[in-house]
């Protein structure tokens, strides 16, 4: 499927790929928008196809920007280019790329000192609710947080709160002018601290692109080719953005799911994917189909589910797993117990806890899941708990490496001694040396990975490393140094060595081998919210189809075993499936 004249060194870029995604890859022209299901390869797909257009002279890497949500995603993005040959294409959040232009044009553009980011609207928002006589527990704060969010991913200015969203029906239980009253005093306090916060900041570089030609003429010069993951959950604020970035020109390329837009309580809509033919009706319109994380029979249930057709392709071990189970227990309390108990048995088994995950619809569930595992003995991964960064431990080991690096730059490793933590994260001997190499340095000081603790944090460099060659399968020390870096930049810590317990919306774009399912049930997914009587009959449908989704994206991020379970009413998403 290469394009006639294309060099040998693009064509070679096709040969791992499956016929669907080699299909993406050489759509080099846009727009092009690629319906991407769960575990398709669509990371692998896009980034292969800006590859493909650079070596077959189609696009320059120093014009290309790449677009997605998270930092996370973004890091993945760089590391995926730069082991494809391309580390000048540029990969960022909508935020972080539209804060890049602002801090450059700032000066010219507006003037007066820089804003610091407001990286949490949570301290200010505590502050306003308890003078108000409010709720200060962290889920009404979040709430508050998640409408204003949504106010500014819809462009509604807290003057327009209450014509905009007279008729929405807020989870926080305040009326629609009490919130308004709320985000004015926000933003009044943001404002009069010298802070942004990432709705701000798309906000301002939109009305500096809007209003000064000479500058949104650079930008256009600069960035000329785009591409946009996970476009379902753009919001109108992110792509009012891109418009801006993109003018008249159509080189773009968008890949997403429908199936997994599940943000839109923070202003995101699958409408500019699923209208994306509307808007370019010279459109290539696309589809990945193919599941390479999954097993067939999660992927089954995950069809059943949403009503789609992916096809199972993989077949990662010759292991036979376990088809999804389904466990209803007397109460909450046997449910975690219970839940806690298999995950020893796992463990016990030789699975890793980095490869098990918990994953739930509500934040008040972590504490208890937190607990029983802890006192099972079990390592537990909570996000947010660990300063990775910033602990002293992880301050001298970069600094040794970093000098290791500079004096070993280009020196080859010899594969010698196999630690046991290599044993445990590598699996071919190719991706030994950057392991060793990191091995060298630190026992320099005395420390050994095989003497150490579980939850020595210096262990964590070793997961770093393997994410790195997942991407980088070449990476020496200095390319490790530089991705530790650009972690450290972005706030990207390593995956702990434990058990991850995290929500069902934050587990979105990840995977486990394991991946249990707790509550189940009603009232909990679909959450009390999306089926009160209090919302109109329109609203009720939409929060439930959510719901869905939702549940959806958590099946999905399985790839060996799936444990469903409940204990009260089964949840209405459970009827029909071909469960256990």
């Amino acid at each position: 499927m290469a394009l006639e004249g294309s060099s040998a060194q693009a064509n070679a870029l096709l040969l791992n790929l499956d016929p669907q995604q080699q299909e993406a890859a050489t759509a080099i022209r846009g727009p092009v928008a690629i319906i991407a299901g769960a575990g398709t390869g669509k990371t692998r797909a896009i980034t292969h196809r800006i590859a493909y257009a650079i070596e077959s002279g189609v696009m320059d890497p120093n014009r290309v920007l790449a677009l997605t949500f998270t930092a996370k995603a973004a890091a993945q993005l760089r590391n995926r280019l730069r082991g494809l040959g391309q580390p000048n294409v540029q990969a960022h959040t909508f935020h972080s790329a539209a804060w890049r232009q602002l801090t450059f044009f700032w000066k010219d553009a507006i003037g007066g000192p820089l804003p610091k980011i407001l990286n949490s609207k949570y301290e200010i928002l505590s502050e306003i609710s308890r003078e108000e006589g409010l709720s200060g527990k962290p889920a009404f704060i979040r709430e508050l947080s998640d409408e204003i969010e949504w106010a500014k991913g819809k462009q509604i200015h807290h003057d327009d709160f209450v014509s905009m969203a007279s008729e929405r029906t807020l989870s926080s239980g305040l009326t629609v002018d009490a919130m308004a009253g709320i985000y004015a005093l926000y933003d009044q306090r943001r404002q009069s601290r010298g802070l942004v916060d990432f709705e701000d900041i798309l906000l301002f570089v939109s009305a500096i692109l809007e209003e000064q030609t000479s500058i949104v003429d650079r930008v256009r010069d600069q960035y000329r080719y785009f591409t946009v993951d996970e476009y379902q959950d753009v919001s109108s604020l992110q792509q009012r953005v891109l418009d801006l970035w993109l003018g008249k020109r159509k080189e773009i390329c968008v890949v997403g799911d429908p199936s997994q837009n599940i943000y839109s309580f923070a202003g995101s809509t699958a409408e500019y994917l699923t209208g994306f033919a509307q808007k370019y009706p010279d459109a290539k319109i696309l589809r990945l189909t193919n599941n390479y994380r999954s097993t067939p029979h999660i992927v089954h249930l995950a069809n059943s589910i949403e009503d789609r057709d992916l096809s199972a392709t993989r077949n990662a071990t010759t292991k036979a797993h376990r088809a999804p189970q389904l466990t209803e227990y007397r109460d909450e309390q046997q449910e975690i117990e219970t839940i806690s108990h298999q995950i020893s048995d796992l463990i016990s088994a030789g699975v890793r806890p980095r490869d098990i995950a918990i994953l739930l619809r509500r934040n008040d569930q972590v504490q208890e899941f937190e607990r029983v595992l802890t006192l099972a003995g079990t390592p537990v991964v909570l996000a947010g708990k660990r300063p990775f960064f910033a602990l002293p431990e992880i301050r001298e080991a970069i600094r040794l490496l970093r000098g290791a690096a500079l004096a070993s730059s280009g020196k080859k490793v010899t594969p010698g001694e196999n630690f046991k933590v290599i044993k445990d994260l590598s699996t071919t001997s190719d991706h030994q040396p950057l392991f060793i190499s990191i091995s060298e340095v630190l026992t320099s000081i005395g420390w050994s990975p095989d003497n150490a603790k579980g939850d020595d944090p210096r262990l964590l460099l070793y997961e770093l490393a393997y994410d790195l060659v997942q991407d980088v399968p070449d990476a020496d020390l200095r390319t490790f140094v530089d991705e530790f870096d650009d972690r450290e930049r972005d706030a990207i810590e390593p995956q702990a060595i434990g058990v991850t317990i995290t929500s069902l919306h934050t587990a979105k774009g990840l995977e486990w081998d394991y991946v249990f399912l707790p509550a189940v049930r009603e009232g909990v997914l679909p959450i009390s919210q999306a089926i009160s009587n209090t919302l109109s009959e329109e609203a009720g449908i939409a929060a439930v189809a959510e719901e869905r989704r939702l549940f959806y994206v958590g099946v999905t991020r399985a790839k060996n075993e799936l444990y469903l379970s409940f204990a009260g009413t089964p949840s209405r998403f459970l009827a029909g499936l071909p469960l256990k």
